[in-house]
């Protein structure tokens, strides 16, 4: 069969509260001449007929096209069956593409496919090619599958070809033959390899990745095209790994890499490596001054600064110590491969080369973390833990806050100054927001707890349910960032995926305001002359294991009356609240069964036994606020007290 196979993934979202019938919607491929094409589903997909509440899908269609057909000249559209209207076909939406749009994977960069069930990030990590023989060269591709959903998925039937620049294709054979089996959150690595020409040009190829279709007739489906880069053109003859040992009159060194990571920072980029420094030696050694550079495909330097180490006097036989080094540079500048070259510094005018050290992939991905996956922070004298808690959204009129909490725990055995996180919020398009890190000055001792929020403004009408958070350690300079210093950059880097906000509590029963847990047992609004009391009966626990927390926390009592005819609000209390304040605003303070009495002036003439009454409790950050919890109550009068209960 001619021609060549176009192939979409369709993301199809039911926000409704009943399930979605596929069956009354049908997708029609054209092109901008007005020809059509036939379009099938995907035979893993065809039994997909219906989209449950609340939930999405991903399906796969096809459809084959002319051989000089580009993706530019599609235009791929929605309809849904509807007797209403003309020719029983109601317009849902169509999916064109630009005249520049290419979707070959550039080298270096990685692409995302989406299945039913998952999502798996893919990359070409390095590709070498070398002589063969008198005739032949031999082409090796590093490439790796990385799952970053929260099931497992199966990749049968998967063909690799090398593809020249001209468009001659060659079979490639995987070091893996058999069906993949991939893990929620682990990777597989391996390697392609394909025998060529030694005549051939060593520039413009490309990885190309088919799968079969798996039905009745053979059909091979598109997964992704990558440009390839073999060092210039050249055979790779160079001789420089991820790790080496160095020796002098002190000892013997070895230096590993252990991660490279690109960190998007404000309009620049940082380029970060953690170098593990081994001591090999019988006996302890001091730590060389490190210096030097990346060494960017051979021909651009970039400078980089390291961390200095705290705590840190010498290296004990068989010990290591953690060395993080960064540079910055242009967010749009683009590379292949990186190389450290690394300096020790004796005095001021004199360094002596150490050796150098080169990643196992042109340029590392931040990885990906699942919510209820815990960052380490793996710093001598600092060690710590992060987790995430929590998510909540505070409104305004023109824009909210986005708010994400995390604990740090110390796995230290001794009081330490916590670790400074930095983040930023990332968009699945790309869109990025500087998140503002808040923490209580202080310290943590040993297994206990410090809560870290970040913060940032975004649009009111933003969706933020797919934004994540990178999350890395804080530098300034040549140190680790402290209380007293604004970060420059940050390494370390990790991206989490985000829970759902936090939800709104319809009874005043355990509400999370961390480190507390808040109750209202009873409360008593009364009637005095011009004035409402209100008297709060209370319980408020407290987790005693976070040394460090929020002591400012704003929070707004209200109790409003609602006319069940016609919804109209009346306001009888508002109340600014804080938590063990000092006393100027009224506070709640930790403990079982207190009493919080608050009196203020009745803004209305009596109260309205026909209205609904509703209690709510919320919290304020940056001016903007969100409802914590929300109760409603029926009101009778007892002797001027009004007795409140639950509705």
């Amino acid at each position: 069969m001619g021609g060549q196979i176009a192939a979409f993934t369709l993301s199809i979202y039911n926000g409704s509260s009943a399930s979605l019938d596929l069956s009354n919607y049908w997708f029609r491929l054209a092109n901008s001449s007005g020809s059509t094409y036939s379009i099938k589903t995907s035979a893993a997909d065809a039994k997909l007929n219906r989209v449950a509440p609340n939930s999405k899908i991903m399906v796969t269609l096809y459809a084959t096209v002319g051989e000089s057909t580009k993706l530019s000249d599609l235009i791929f559209k929605v309809v849904k069956f509807n007797f209403s209207v003309a020719g029983y076909e109601q317009g849902v939406g169509k999916f064109t593409f630009p005249k520049n749009f290419n979707n070959v994977v550039a080298a270096g960069s990685y692409k995302s496919l989406y299945f039913a069930t998952t999502t798996l990030n893919s990359k070409v990590t390095s590709s070498t090619i070398a002589a063969s023989g008198d005739e032949d060269q031999l082409i090796t591709v590093n490439y790796v599958y990385n799952n970053i959903g929260k099931k497992a998925v199966t990749l049968s039937k998967y063909k690799y070809y090398l593809v020249t620049a001209s468009g001659i294709m060659y079979e490639a054979t995987p070091s893996i033959t058999e069906d993949l089996n991939i893990q929620p959150l682990t990777r597989k690595e391996f390697k392609i390899t394909a025998t060529v020409p030694a005549t051939l040009a060593k520039t413009g190829w490309k990885l190309m990745i088919l799968r079969d279709n798996g039905g009745e007739t053979a059909v091979n489906l598109p997964v992704g095209t990558y440009n390839l880069y073999f060092s210039n053109g050249t055979p790779t003859t160079s001789t420089t790994t991820d790790n080496f040992t160095y020796t002098n009159t002190e000892g013997t060194y070895q230096y590993k890499l252990t991660s490279l990571l690109r960190e998007p920072w404000n309009s620049q980029d940082v380029l970060s490596a953690r170098i593990r420094l081994t001591n090999k030696s019988a006996t302890a050694v001091s730590i060389p001054a490190l210096t030097g550079y990346f060494y960017l495909d051979d021909k651009t330097k970039l400078d980089f600064k390291t961390i200095a180490v705290n705590n840190q006097f010498g290296l004990n036989a068989g010990s290591y110590v953690d060395l993080d080094v960064y540079a910055k540079l242009p967010s749009n500048f683009n590379f292949a491969k990186a190389k450290l070259i690394l300096n020790n510094q004796v005095d001021e005018k004199t360094t002596n080369k150490l050796g150098e050290l080169m990643g196992t992939s042109y340029l590392a991905q931040i990885p990906f973390y699942a919510v209820d996956k815990i960052m380490n922070i793996d710093r001598e004298g600092s060690k710590m833990t992060a987790a995430l808690n929590n998510v909540n959204v505070f409104n305004t009129t023109t824009n909210k806050i986005f708010s994400v909490q995390m604990t740090l725990t110390s796995a230290e055995k001794r009081t330490i100054d916590p670790v400074r996180l930095v983040g930023l919020f990332k968009s699945d398009n790309g869109d990025l927001f500087p998140a503002t890190a808040t923490m209580a000055e202080g310290q943590v001792n040993a297994s206990n707890k410090a809560l870290l929020t970040f913060t940032a403004s975004v649009p009111q009408n933003y969706d933020t349910n797919n934004l994540k958070l990178i999350v890395g350690e804080g530098v300034s300079d040549t140190k680790y960032t402290d209380s007293k210093t604004a970060a420059d950059g940050f390494i370390n880097a990790v991206s989490y995926s985000l829970p759902q906000e936090q939800r709104l509590y319809s009874t005043f029963k355990d509400i999370s305001l961390l480190p507390y847990k808040f109750t209202i047992n009873k409360f008593f609004p009364t009637l005095l002359g011009d004035d409402i009391q209100l008297t709060l009966d209370y319980n408020l626990d407290k987790d005693t294991s976070y040394n460090l927390y929020p002591t400012d926390r704003k929070l707004v009592l209200e109790v409003d009356g609602i006319n069940p005819s016609d919804g109209k609000v009346t306001n009888y209390l508002s109340q600014d609240l804080t938590i063990e304040g000092d006393g100027t605003t009224p506070t709640l303070k930790a403990g079982t069964n207190q009493e919080l009495i608050i009196k203020k002036a009745n803004p209305n003439t009596g109260y309205d036994g026909t209205l609904k009454y509703r209690l709510r409790l919320y919290e304020v950050v940056q001016g903007a606020k969100k409802t914590r919890c929300r109760a409603f109550y029926r009101v009778l009068v007892l002797y001027k007290r009004l007795d409140c209960r639950y509705k």
